[in-house]
């Protein structure tokens, strides 16, 4: 992977200065940064997500997660803000699809990633990142966020290569595509788009294949 893939999977979308500036003026606060975290309680390591952003009429930016097969996960807990375009959801799972989307006016830029945790037990992993999918300029002319806004949900841009051959993201991540695509055109957002409301689970531990802790002795403790 090229450093600038490597940099992306790890930052997320790497907006112009210029951009950033301007997103921040809008109050739109998108937190793309996947990081690790440690539960006492259950001496394992974690992913921590959160889905956030939402849109304002010429603009939106939006970042979320999903599984690895591209199935919807279950937040840890939602986040009400006074504010809108904020921080909605809270995840944290040991394997996570990053799914970021940026868009101005008609042109989105999506970038799909990978994360996980490796390592030898007893130690500090490592957090592992992988570009799944990244696509430049891709364009849709309805007009979600105005006029065109009861199509939300069942719309999304097409990305295209350099030799204009059409750059589809992985089929797994399509759902996925389709609510962020719905999310960066939230105007004044509120809400979760991808991740639902539930029962928590947490997959077999990475170190620990064989502790048999419940789910909710595994959540009691976060850093």
């Amino acid at each position: 992977m090229s450093d600038k893939f490597q940099m992306m999977a790890r930052r997320g979308i790497a907006l112009p200065e210029l951009t950033r500036n301007q997103i921040r003026k809008t109050g739109i606060f998108c937190r793309p940064a996947v990081t690790m975290v440690y539960q006492k309680s259950t001496h394992q390591w974690y992913l921590r997500g959160e889905e956030s952003g939402g849109a304002v009429s010429d603009l939106g930016h939006y970042v979320s997660f999903v599984g690895k097969n591209g199935a919807a996960l279950t937040c840890l807990q939602r986040i009400q803000n006074f504010m809108p375009n904020g921080l909605h959801a809270v995840v944290i799972e040991r394997e996570l699809v990053r799914v970021e989307m940026f868009r101005y006016q008609h042109t989105y830029d999506l970038l799909a990633t990978r994360h996980w945790l490796s390592g030898e037990a007893n130690r500090r992993p490592t957090l592992e990142s992988q570009v799944e999918f990244f696509g430049r300029f891709g364009t849709l002319s309805t007009e979600l966020w105005g006029k065109d806004a009861e199509f939300r949900g069942g719309a999304a841009p097409r990305f295209y290569r350099r030799n204009s051959e059409e750059q589809s993201p992985p089929e797994r991540l399509l759902d996925a595509l389709l609510k962020i695509t719905e999310a960066v055109c939230c105007v004044g957002c509120r809400h979760s788009h991808l991740l639902e409301v539930g029962a928590t689970t947490v997959t077999s531990p990475i170190f620990l294949p064989n502790e048999k802790d419940s789910v909710a002795a595994k959540l009691h403790e976060l850093i």
